[in-house]
């Protein structure tokens, strides 16, 4: 699924899909456009289909009704399309935007959990601080999935469950690289085998060989090397097979030294 396509569904989630008008005492508190303009401004926003698009319309939303009850999936949005850009710093500051509206929100806390995990550096000073932020963030999201409901009765049980199940494995891999970085190799293992269970992207695939390279389990490491070297990869960008490959073989060869057997020492000079 295209990230802007899961920009959508997790919108939704936030509260877009009230639209449709849930029945009354069911769903509370859920957002309302207050006039026909505004809901054209809404229906832009969540049927945009490419991040400069989302940008555009999350702006022009709030621009024009500075008392939206939408700013939260604006800003939810704005991030997670900013995040597509690789604009990490726009996209945790909209990300933040919307915890302090919603402390709870899914995707807002996805992606700050996400940011911080790829962007702090190893040796930074708050680099424990950040850690636990991103930790605080992922379980933040992982428990608001697990107790999310199907926001929309027009949405598809298969959609919404494909949303689920491709959000979830995100999140465990966002989780296995949070480990991974704290060098807690047991635990990244088993979160990038969730992640592929879920959702057997190859990037999983790649980050689980690193860690099981890492972690000194090399056959393991080059058996899902050799099976990734050997992926045809269909509809994947070719951009992006060259970075995945590129990387896989970077793995594999320190898993192959790693593991060949150590030389014997050479005999000792005559006396």
């Amino acid at each position: 699924m295209k990230r802007t396509i899961l920009a959508g569904i997790l919108a939704m989630a936030a509260g877009i899909a009230c639209l449709a008008q849930a029945p009354a005492g069911k769903a509370p508190a859920q957002p309302k456009a207050k006039s026909q303009d505004e809901l054209k401004a809404v229906q832009a926003m969540l049927t945009a289909q490419d991040p400069d698009s989302i940008i555009k319309a999350a702006d022009d939303l709030q621009t024009r009704f500075a008392d939206t009850q939408f700013k939260e999936a604006a800003e939810a949005m704005e991030a997670e399309a900013y995040h597509s850009k690789s604009d990490n710093i726009k996209a945790q500051i909209y990300a933040e935007q919307a915890l302090t509206l919603n402390p709870k929100n899914l995707q807002a806390n996805m992606l700050v959990g996400e940011i911080l995990v790829q962007t702090t550096a190893p040796l930074a000073l708050n680099r424990d601080e950040e850690y636990a932020k991103a930790q605080k963030c992922l379980t933040a999201a992982q428990d608001e999935l697990a107790t999310t409901v199907k926001p929309n009765p027009k949405m598809t049980d298969a959609d919404w469950d494909g949303f689920k199940k491709e959000t979830s494995a995100r999140l465990h891999n966002d989780v296995g690289m949070l480990a991974s970085a704290r060098k807690n190799w047991d635990v990244a293992i088993t979160e990038f085998k969730a992640a592929i269970a879920e959702g057997d992207q190859p990037a999983y695939q790649a980050r689980l060989a690193s860690t099981y390279q890492q972690a000194g389990k090399n056959a393991e490491a080059i058996e899902i090397c050799n099976k990734l070297l050997a992926d045809p990869y269909t509809g994947v960008p070719p951009a992006a097979v060259t970075q995945i490959k590129a990387f896989v073989t970077r793995v594999k060869n320190a898993a192959t030294r790693a593991s060949a057997p150590a030389s014997a020492p050479a005999p000792a000079p005559p006396k």
